[in-house]
């Protein structure tokens, strides 16, 4: 079973750099290699490669799990549950938000939301969906200590347990490593189920783990289909002639381009449903290229444009199903000779191959780049300055780090330059942006539909005006999907906060020895964004942040407004 068709290949002035890199990973062994785990093709030491390579056969051994789990959760709506709400952040979260955006519930099966966004209307927005009383709650971390799903955890914990006292606890499950903090807690609780998760795969492989399958399986996707997929996907990256080989011929694509200075992987998705799939590929190709000065920028957001509007830091991947296609944006980019590469998909099932396809891809590139792409050493950062926000300003009526450069109508405005109105520091910030630089929207606000809608028409406008690579994404959602990426990457970033101050604070209490819960969402929800300014400041990288008690919408309006455009 084979639904993935590499259709279409155009490589420009680069052909016969990608043929002679593809001869040198033939002449390398470095598929043989990859398969036998040798550490050596990304470090000289094994420590966070060779715990981190079970995603090369996970879809055989889950095989064995399916008829367990796809009998337990086709009993879930006859226990009473009307839906399932995942608690967790980037790699718990994306294949299962995928899951359900693109496949939705199958009939007889729970619809499945996630929650990924510590801003309080966003936890307010969960809460209200549907009653707790018959909601499958399912806590999701491989650490088991993530802050923001524990946080999760303790609020729906209480608010649950309030209602139908010391029952509560059936109404969750956990998946996560073997002998992890949330291990403990589960079995504390009383959680109906614990899944223990394979140890040796890292948050961002392990869409066909447990971590994916299990929301897949609440859902009612067809498991079997999704895994036959992925283990054809694994059979063909075997092929020992490598431009047969679609995973390598597309690491090698991403990694010699990125390498020459085409480092901004732009994905164009026809239908646009596919989009959520674009979001776990982001993850995926920013955490593990986004290190040591280097890096690989995915652009999954910007609507497809014509060439005259790209830069040549540029390479570009369209991903397409049935008969759907950009032909015209094709047939711009050969003539302006811009690298592309095309794939089609027979249906959405096809997506179990992508996945494999893409965690292998990755693994090349970062072969070819000369980094680590297991690992992720620039997360941290945020995570420690945001503790120490929490610390410093729980006790306290006002959260600033530091005065704001201007302060007009409604909106604080920080910027690490001399600027006396909001439109001289928007300005100022974006004078001689121009390729390969790119620019990054953090928007620290709910998600909603009208604001994906302005933020997609921002970044087009912003494109459009400069011609750089624009991207944005959902904070504090982003610091587990793009962080890395921003802070250990290629210092070649601009970063825009947009930071929606809460309108109330939701505060958390409870807690167990080694958890230090902050004393609300609200707080934790600024503490995030202000610790994220600090570290990309550590990091040397430009920011501009801008900060009110403005609803998100009338924000990004207001900064489209001071806009030279």
């Amino acid at each position: 079973m084979n639904s993935t068709k590499l259709e279409e290949v155009f490589l420009g002035n680069y052909e016969t750099d990608i043929w002679n890199r593809l001869d040198r990973l033939n002449r390398e062994k470095v598929n043989s290699r990859i398969w036998s785990k040798d550490y050596t093709l990304w470090k000289p030491y094994p420590e966070e490669i060779t715990n981190r390579l079970g995603w090369l056969n996970i879809q055989a051994e889950m095989k064995h799990e399916l008829p367990r789990l796809e009998q337990w959760a086709s009993q879930l709506k006859a226990a009473g549950f009307s839906r399932a709400l995942l608690l967790g952040m980037g790699g718990s979260s994306l294949a299962p938000k995928m899951f359900s955006q693109i496949f939705g519930a199958k009939e007889g099966f729970l619809p499945l939301s996630v929650l990924d966004s510590t801003h309080p209307e966003s936890i307010l927005a969960a809460e209200k969906e549907a009653p707790l009383g018959e909601t499958l709650f399912i806590v999701s971390t491989k650490s088991g200590k993530t802050l923001e799903t524990l946080t999760f955890f303790y609020y729906f914990y209480q608010k649950l347990s309030a209602e139908i006292g010391k029952k509560a606890g059936e109404h969750f499950i956990a998946i996560t490593d073997p002998g992890s903090y949330l291990q403990k807690l589960g079995e504390k609780y009383q959680f109906a189920h614990i899944f223990l998760n394979n140890p040796e795969i890292g948050g961002r492989y392990s869409a066909l783990s447990y971590f994916g399958l299990v929301p897949a399986a609440i859902l009612g996707l067809d498991l079997e289909r999704l895994l036959d997929g992925a283990q054809a996907a694994a059979q063909v990256s075997q092929e020992w002639e490598l431009n047969k080989n679609p995973a390598f011929l597309i690491g090698t694509f991403l990694g010699e381009l990125a390498r020459q200075g085409r480092d901004k992987a732009t994905f164009l998705f026809a239908p646009s449903s596919l989009s959520s799939f674009g979001d776990w590929l982001e993850q995926l190709i920013a955490e593990s290229t986004g290190k040591e000065g280097k890096g690989i920028v995915p652009v999954v957001t910007e609507p497809p444009g014509d060439a005259s509007q790209y830069g040549e830091d540029r390479a570009f991947i369209f991903i397409e199903k049935g008969q759907e296609q950009l032909f015209d944006l094709k047939d711009s980019l050969k003539r302006a000779h811009q690298p592309f590469l095309s794939l089609r998909l027979t249906d959405f099932y096809s997506l179990g191959e992508q996945l494999f396809i893409w965690e292998m891809a990755t693994a090349v590139a970062g072969h070819i780049l000369g980094i680590n792409p297991f690992d992720q050493p620039d997360v941290e950062s945020t995570k420690i300055i945001t503790r120490e926000m929490i610390e410093k300003f729980k006790n306290r009526p006002s959260f600033e780090e530091e005065p704001p450069t201007v302060e007009e109508e409604q909106v604080k405005v920080w910027i690490d330059e001399p600027a006396g109105s909001l439109k001289e520091a928007v300005n100022k910030f974006l004078e001689s942006l121009a390729p390969p630089e790119y620019l990054s929207i953090q928007a620290f606000c709910p998600y909603a539909h009208d604001i994906e809608a302005q933020l997609s028409e921002l970044s087009l406008l912003l494109r459009n005006r400069y011609r750089v690579a624009v991207t944005y994404g959902y904070g504090p959602c982003f610091l587990h999907s793009t962080g890395q990426l921003h802070k250990g990457g290629r210092n070649q970033g601009r970063f825009i906060q947009l930071i929606a101050e809460p309108s109330v604070q939701l505060p958390l209490t409870g807690g167990e020895e080694g958890v230090s819960l902050p004393p609300s969402f609200g707080l934790l929800f600024q503490a995030q964004a202000l610790g994220d300014r600090q570290a990309l400041k550590q990091s040397q990288r430009r920011v501009l942040s801008l900060q009110s008690k403005l609803a998100p919408r009338l924000l990004i309006e207001k900064l489209k407004g001071e806009l030279k455009l």
